[in-house]
């Protein structure tokens, strides 16, 4: 492929972890030089079609007007559905140098666990599911994991170290995760269901938050130590912290409840519609590292994955596949998130960037 002038897709390559380019053989995307002559020419192919917002048809005629490469739809396609288990292998090590960062001075690290959905043309349900955890000190994404709809919102999915405090929804909310994260030597912050996992108080009755957090008056925080109790397993020793949200917060939740409910087609529990009025928490971190405050301060932030599900689905346009075939919607979604991985890599490395391509500081000073 003639390399077009002035490009930059160099600087890109630059940007790649070690081993990119054998990785591309070692995983069958790339094995012989036929429309592109290295693993960089079907790579940047791979994430120009993910990121042009079109289909094969549209990918190859502005491939072939822009100098990328030159081949049919059906070549196209083919190199999709093997570059699945390459594209997987470069998030996976983009996300890896994005974990090495420095820790909070009390040896925290928060993190942010979540997944969101991707559909199919015509598509009117779930087809894939991003599962995503993202570094609350750099706000960069540090692993995620692509499944079908069938794939559920699990801890045990996350790589977790010490030091770790992963902030979840309510969905993670299971006695397994839990353990998950526990025995990694890391602590947890997840919301809590009315519903949620069986739990005793310190003197072994059992505990339902909803009972206690309706005692609570607005601007109150309710703390209780709790235990969650593990099937097969020692419980967990947590705290339950709750606090009643403002009345013009509390209604739009419980109004939002109710959609939920009338969209499923069915009446609103009363005390799911009780339950909406408060925030409960449960955490493994001990008093001595948070106080029940900081705990309810600290999961506000778990709102900023939200945002940047806002941000792939807006700016990368994830939300909707071009492709019926399965083998090759797994790569469009896969490349998309390199695409991502890649921009937060360009933003971390961008004060490296200049005109001369050098730090001051690695110059060797000159001999007098």
């Amino acid at each position: 492929m003639q390399e077009p002038a002035n490009s930059e897709w160099s600087v890109i390559m630059s940007l790649l972890p070690p081993g990119w380019e054998a990785a591309a053989r070692t995983y069958k995307a790339f094995q012989r030089a036929r429309y592109t002559l290295d693993p960089g020419s079907l790579l940047r192919l791979l994430l120009f079609h993910a990121v042009q917002d079109g289909g094969l048809r549209e990918t190859v005629a502005q491939a072939r007007a822009s100098g990328i490469a030159t081949m049919s739809q059906v070549a196209l396609l083919k190199r999709l559905r093997t570059s699945e288990g390459w594209l997987a292998w470069l998030g996976a090590e983009l996300c890896r140098r994005l974990r090495e960062a420095p820790h909070l001075p009390e040896g925290l690290r928060p993190r942010v666990v979540d997944s969101t959905t991707v559909q199919g043309p015509a598509a009117t349900s779930t087809e894939w599911r991003v599962h995503y955890a993202l570094d609350l000190m750099t706000l960069n994404c540090d692993w995620y994991e692509l499944t079908d709809a069938s794939g559920g919102e699990l801890l045990e999915r996350t790589p977790v170290k010490p030091g770790d405090v992963l902030l979840a929804d309510r969905n993670y909310l299971r006695p397994h995760g839990v353990r998950h994260v526990v025995d990694a030597g890391a602590h947890l912050l997840v919301r809590v269901r009315w519903t949620h996992s069986a739990m005793q108080d310190d003197r072994g009755r059992a505990f339902r938050a909803l009972e206690h957090a309706k005692t609570l008056r607005v601007g109150k925080v309710g703390v209780w130590p709790v235990r969650l109790l593990v099937p097969e397993g020692a419980p967990i020793a947590g705290r339950v912290v709750v606090t009643r949200l403002p009345a013009p917060l509390a209604e739009r939740a419980v109004q939002r409840a109710k959609r939920i409910s009338n969209k499923q087609g069915k009446k609103a529990d009363p005390r799911s519609l009780r339950a909406a009025q408060f925030l409960m928490l449960f955490t493994t971190l001990p008093e001595a590292q948070l106080a029940a405050r900081d705990v309810l301060e600290l999961y506000r932030y778990r709102w900023q994955i939200e945002l940047a599900f806002k941000r792939l689905k807006q700016l990368l346009r994830l939300g909707r596949l071009p492709h019926h075939d399965p083998r090759s919607a797994r790569s469009w979604i896969l490349a998309k998130l390199v695409v991502a991985l890649l921009l937060e890599t360009m933003y971390r490395n961008a004060r490296a960037f200049s005109p001369w391509g050098y730090h001051f500081d690695d110059l060797t000073p000159l001999a007098a």
